[in-house]
């Protein structure tokens, strides 16, 4: 019979978060994590395996997080359009405050190209934010908020791009009047 553990696995995972977050996985040690953490080592690989699959663990549940989040607050819109301009202005502010960027396109930019597991988790997020915004540009066409005109697939895409260059290009252009250039023209693509 294996021994209780003596942490909560949640907030290490929201700790390995933080790190991983801020110094990628390649400028975080596996003692600066355990010292973090506060437990032994043998606690650590005993839960989570080695450094890589608690670095899984973590950028697997921070996309779920941003994915669900942004599903229900574009489920629960009142005005798509509108939602879809403060998401995107929410992100903006966001990366230019914390500075981190975001967590997913970190990874991917970092690991993605060698290490299969983080591209796969990329790919699975970028399709599931993708999914989300097809089902409500749909919803916004159906309701003659949008131009029925539009490609959902399209539009879908061009936004999640966006939102991949937005958390990109804030970690150096610290404008935010560039930024709302940016918003207010992909905005205007869903007239």
């Amino acid at each position: 019979m294996g021994r209780n553990r003596e942490f909560n696995t949640e907030n290490v995972l929201d700790k390995a978060t933080s790190l991983f977050w801020a110094k990628g996985f390649n400028g975080v040690s596996t003692q600066e994590l355990i010292n973090e953490f506060g437990i032994s080592k043998s606690s650590m690989y005993g839960t989570f395996g080695d450094k890589m699959k608690l670095f899984v663990a973590s950028l697997e549940r921070y996309s779920l997080q941003v994915t669900n989040n942004f599903k229900v607050r574009l489920q629960h819109a009142n005005g798509l359009k509108k939602e879809i301009k403060a998401l995107l202005h929410s992100i903006c502010i966001g990366c230019m405050e914390g500075g981190n960027g975001c967590f997913i396109v970190n990874s991917a930019v970092e690991l993605a190209p060698h290490e299969k597991i983080i591209a796969k988790i990329t790919h699975e997020h970028r399709r599931r934010l993708e999914s989300i915004f097809t089902a409500a540009i749909k919803r916004g066409i159906e309701s003659g908020e949008f131009s029925n005109k539009l490609n959902p697939k399209t539009i879908s895409r061009t936004i999640c791009n966006t939102i991949t260059g937005i958390q990109v290009d804030t970690k150096y252009i610290k404008d935010k009047k560039y930024f709302e250039s940016v918003i207010n023209s992909v905005i205007l693509l869903l007239n």
